[in-house]
């Protein structure tokens, strides 16, 4: 077994981890303050991906289309509230089985509805930037080759959480999320809005999840509507392992499960390598029910 393949594998695993942690931040905190499990999630974060590059088509610019993804983000998730959550959850202070199933199937319409969207207006025939590349089209790093594209995702997606993170940490409207994410009932007697909350929670973490898809565009190179498949359950896995509402371990999260895709992957490619993919994301897939069973509130999460 080459052990410098392992490395090398386990440091594109890296890579890919931390676009995975900034991509579950939005779902983290939609599943932390409002007990709203996106199943939409995949399909927002190719939402993303997709409007990147309709802007690049026009104008020939990928951080405008990333802007566009933000904004066009932030404005779908104001409509998703108003229109699936404020009914059901807006201005409920405790979250029952039967609210949260309401929401499910919620979102899960809405998941199916975006996916056959795509379907009809793009087709399966990949979309992406082409052969642009920010700067040159390569980076060695000792034995490895980098695509310039991914070590920019990287960036992009480490500086977001760290903003997000600042912003929840260090201001008024950031702490008042995360009152309301530990108890909302005690949050409205000293004077915050859960209603109000909740909206821009809505706004703010799907806002984050179609502009994940920019830096999912950026390390795939193209995207069809296949990939919601892939990383929606990836997120729900690095919100468990991370726990709920916090951004920090999404971001631990994602390069734990980045790390042990890329062990999985090297190691199973010196036997099968056409099997290495499926077995790589089984194994991931079995330590989320280790980590249920062992420590269901996650690394970083806060036991109820």
């Amino acid at each position: 077994m080459d052990i410098s393949l392992l490395i090398i594998s386990s440091i594109y695993g890296l890579f890919w981890g931390a676009i995975l942690g900034f991509a579950a931040v939005g779902l983290t905190l939609l599943w932390g303050v409002m007990k709203v499990v996106n199943l939409a999630q995949g399909e927002m974060i190719i939402l993303g991906s997709y409007v990147a590059v309709i802007i690049f088509a026009m104008v020939y610019n990928p951080f405008a289309g990333a802007i566009v993804a933000l904004l066009l983000g932030l404005f779908a998730g104001f409509l998703v509230y108003w229109a699936l959550l404020h009914k059901l959850v807006g201005k409920v202070e405790k979250i029952t089985l039967k609210i949260e199933m309401s929401t499910l199937l919620a979102m899960f319409s809405l998941s199916i509805a975006l996916m056959n969207f795509y379907y009809f207006i793009f087709g399966d025939e990949p979309r992406g930037f082409g052969l642009w590349n920010i700067g040159i089209s390569n980076i060695k790093l000792g034995a490895m080759t980098v695509r310039t594209n991914v070590l920019l995702a990287d960036v992009l997606s480490i500086v977001s959480i760290v903003v997000v993170y600042l912003f929840l940490e260090r201001t008024i409207l950031g702490k008042s999320i995360r009152a309301v994410m530990q108890d909302a009932q005690a949050a409205s007697l000293v004077g915050i809005d859960p209603v109000k909350i909740k909206m821009l929670t809505a706004v703010l973490g799907i806002g984050l999840t179609t502009f994940s898809g920019f830096m999912v565009l950026l390390y795939e190179s193209a995207v069809t509507p296949d990939i919601a498949h892939k990383y929606a359950p990836l997120s729900f896995v690095i919100v468990v392992l991370g726990g709920l509402g916090s951004v920090i371990g999404a971001l631990i999260g994602g390069l734990i499960i980045g790390l042990v895709y890329g062990l999985s992957k090297g190691i199973v490619t010196f036997y099968n390598a056409k099997m290495s993919d499926p077995v790589a994301l089984a194994v991931v897939f079995v330590i989320l029910i280790v980590i249920l069973l062992v420590k269901p509130e996650g690394l970083f999460g806060r036991k109820r």
